[in-house]
């Protein structure tokens, strides 16, 4: 019945007149049991009400990202407080944070420096973050993630942690620093790695009959501006919900 009472082995016609009547539906709920399991009830609003909370439940779901923060051993203090503010944002958004700090050239043997910078910053997050993945050498980066921590995570959806990281991330664009650049300045690394590891290379330019070297300026403008159109494409595809 409607209201969860149970009527005992009832006549399949008298069970269809009764739910006819109440102008319900008859649902076999235990078509195994002996005999078979049915209740009265409003079949559409049932459905209704699942698909609801299917779609409330999907709604509160957020997927977790990685966000990285780009560093140097040389990257000064007034540089370093920007980049911790927003790691701080990515992690009480509810993402994780991937600090990837560089090194060129012989920069590569003062790991200690690194290892002092990416300290510094994990103590800076503990109020929100824990480490992760430990501080570990990629090739000629230092990488360490961190997570944020379960309180921090329930309180990302708030609508008051919501408009904090916006005020905070207008007032750092304001002062000069937009954290959207890290995912370009994080290709323009890579690929300035591969780069230094293949040497010189000459790249054909479209258009031009003759094949000529592009200077160290002019490929650099060029990686710049393809790491921008891709940002710009995964952004409008995440918007508009494309693969």
């Amino acid at each position: 019945m409607p209201d969860g009472t149970n009527k005992g082995i009832v006549d399949t016609r008298d069970a269809l007149e009764l739910a006819r009547n109440m102008r319900m539906d008859l649902i076999e709920v235990a078509p195994n049991a002996d005999p078979p399991v049915c209740r009265i009830m409003d079949y559409g609003r049932f459905i209704y009400e699942r698909d609801k909370k299917e779609r409330a439940a999907k709604k509160s779901q957020k997927t977790i990202e990685v966000k990285g923060v780009q560093l140097r051993p040389k990257t000064t203090d007034h540089h370093l407080a920007f980049k911790i503010r927003a790691a701080r944002r990515f992690l009480e958004a509810g993402n994780k944070v991937k600090l990837n700090l560089r090194f060129r050239g012989r920069e590569v043997a003062h790991q200690h420096v690194a290892l002092k910078l990416i300290d510094r910053f994990v103590q800076e997050l503990s109020d929100i973050g824990l480490v992760e993945v430990m501080p570990s050498m990629e090739g000629k980066a230092m990488i360490a993630v961190i997570a944020p921590t379960p309180a921090t995570l329930a309180a990302a959806h708030s609508k008051a942690t919501q408009q904090r990281i916006e005020a905070e991330r207008a007032a750092d664009r304001a002062a000069g620093y937009n954290e959207e650049e890290e995912e370009i300045e994080e290709a323009e690394d890579a690929e300035l790695e591969e780069d230094e590891e293949a040497g010189d290379r000459e790249v054909e330019l479209v258009g031009v009959e003759q094949t000529k070297p592009l200077t160290k300026e002019q490929e650099a403008e060029m990686r710049r501006r393809q790491n921008r159109e891709k940002l710009a494409q995964k952004r409008a595809n995440e918007q508009f919900g494309l693969p």
